[in-house]
């Protein structure tokens, strides 16, 4: 029989919960929240695989189909801290469940869509959701975690939750190919039987009562949040746009009164206390740089495959399995390890896969592309001692809030990897394109018409038509791939600045504690 360990959210909760679970139990429920986190990483994809097919079902202009790409994301980035601390005040268990039934009902609507209104209701109510059940799930771990054991249920936490975007991933395929409507219905399904599965094994975990709602610091940090990556996604359509830089100035003035307006009150719902926190600082730079990763990683490199190499998008998945799965696998390993151990671990493993992928892409040949692709994988499990460190520093009295601003964390990362991997690729591509055209004689007059064509093409590999429009696709993959290679080179350079300072952060909090602990 395995040791049985009480486990008390005292030093997390500002509660006292004993909650009789070994630590093989422990490390099952740990699985399971994973399991729920995953339906919020299978959404986004399902629905980015479905949205072509749905928005002309559904006859949507290109400003709404923009929107019904991001409104999920939107929503979610902008309320998941304001539903967790929902789940400080109405209870944990409560909010998770409301949250999978609200899930389930948002895809329902969406998959019942008639017109483009009732699809962008239904997508807003499922980020909002799963917003929730992702923080929730989340904040759950320190509750069913025996001491000494959070790295590894962490570990045990993120392999879980890699698994069901994967397969929900290839049923939605399948599904997209009978009908939209009917990969829709994948959330909803695995919403109800995720409802089913914490009601039963879940335990309850005690309210957090007191402390401020500040209304007007989440209204102001939620449209802010809004703005910016509302900005962020239009980046690439024209950085010089006012979609790009309008809603990022408005969004970064919205934050910064946020912040003044934090420092200045006598109680905020968020701790400002924490932003001078050496520890906060070690996780956000870890967050934003292993999202950030991601966001170029694979869209860069997914589109290299399918655009240069021609590759269809079920290749271009089948590409990407043997580095999903050693994700899964290296995060349930970097959890049994120091912080210190797996934040350099990874942070090694991502610097070496995007020098990796700038010097073997010049080959078509997969079996040289493997090892950058495997040292992806291995990066990616760096938001395992991400999320351990967030849970270690919520402090007691904003355990939800903090824990949940790790989403919105990483979803600032993902986006300006995922808009600044785009721009810095279409400029180089278009300035080296330029070159080429110019040598070749091409004259001014038609150099913009060339220029406009390549970038429809690197954005959504609309092949240019004419008699020169397969030439002018041979120039656009040679710049592409040179591109690529700066692109890739320059996020190994950011990637390894932000492991150095999160490294430099954590001992500053490390010792900080010690030394508050000795006197």
């Amino acid at each position: 029989m395995p040791a049985r360990v009480p486990i008390t959210e005292s030093n997390r909760s500002g509660t006292s919960t004993h909650q009789d679970i070994s630590a093989r139990h422990a490390m099952g429920l740990a699985a399971l929240l994973g399991l729920f986190t995953g339906i919020q990483g299978a959404d986004p994809g399902i629905a980015s695989t479905a949205l072509l097919t749905s928005s002309r079902a559904l006859h949507m202009d290109p400003a709404t189909q923009a929107l019904a790409s991001s409104i999920s994301t939107l929503m979610l980035a902008a309320t998941v801290i304001s539903t967790g601390l929902l789940a400080d005040r109405l209870g944990r268990k409560r909010v998770l469940l409301g949250a999978l039934l609200l899930a389930a009902l948002g895809d329902a609507v969406a998959a019942a869509a008639m017109n483009p209104a009732m699809f962008l209701i239904g997508r807003a109510i499922a980020g909002i959701a799963l917003g929730a059940v992702f923080g929730s799930s989340f904040a759950y771990l320190r509750t069913v975690t025996p001491e000494g054991k959070l790295g590894a249920a962490m570990g045990v936490f993120s392999g879980a939750g890699g698994v069901v975007p994967v397969l929900s991933g290839y049923v939605g395929g399948y599904l997209i190919a009978v009908n939209w409507r009917l990969a829709f219905l994948i959330i909803p399904v695995l919403s109800v039987l995720a409802f089913v599965a914490a009601l039963v094994f879940l335990p309850t975990v005690p309210k957090i009562s007191g402390g401020p709602l500040d209304v007007m610091g989440q209204a102001t940090l939620a449209l802010g949040i809004v703005a910016m990556l509302y900005g962020f996604s239009h980046a690439p359509a024209g950085a010089s746009s006012p979609l790009t830089w309008g809603p990022l100035l408005g969004g970064i003035l919205l934050l910064v009164g946020f912040l003044v307006r934090g420092h200045r009150i006598a109680h905020s719902f968020f701790p400002m206390s924490l932003l001078r926190n050496p520890g906060f600082l070690a996780a956000v730079c870890i967050g934003f740089g292993f999202n950030l990763f991601q966001g170029v990683g694979v869209l860069q490199v997914g589109n290299l495959w399918q655009f240069v190499d021609g590759w269809s998008t079920f290749t271009v998945a089948l590409a990407f399995v043997p580095m999903t799965l050693l994700s899964i696998a290296a995060s349930v390993l970097l959890g049994g390890l120091s912080f210190e151990r797996s934040t350099l671990i990874a942070g090694i493993a991502s610097v070496a896969s995007c020098l990796a992928f700038a010097a073997v892409l010049v080959s078509r040949n997969y079996l040289a592309i493997l090892p950058a692709l495997l040292l992806m994988g291995i990066g990616f499990a760096g938001l395992v001692p991400y999320g351990s460190l967030i849970l270690k520093i919520a402090p007691p009295e904003s355990f939800g809030v903090v824990t949940s601003s790790r989403t919105t964390i990483g979803q600032f990362g993902y986006s300006v990897g995922l808009a600044g991997g785009m721009v810095l690729l279409d400029a180089i591509t278009g300035n080296r394109v330029t070159h080429d055209l110019v040598k070749q004689g091409v004259t001014p007059p038609d150099l913009g018409e060339a220029l406009t064509a390549v970038h429809k093409y690197t954005q959504f590999g609309s092949t240019p038509a004419g008699q020169n429009g397969q030439a002018l696709v041979t120039v656009a993959h040679d710049a592409y791939r040179s591109a690529f290679v700066v692109t890739m080179t320059v996020t190994a350079l950011v990637i390894a600045a932000l492991t150095a300072m999160a490294l430099v952060a954590h001992r500053r909090w490390v010792a900080a504690r010690v030394a508050t602990a000795s006197s």
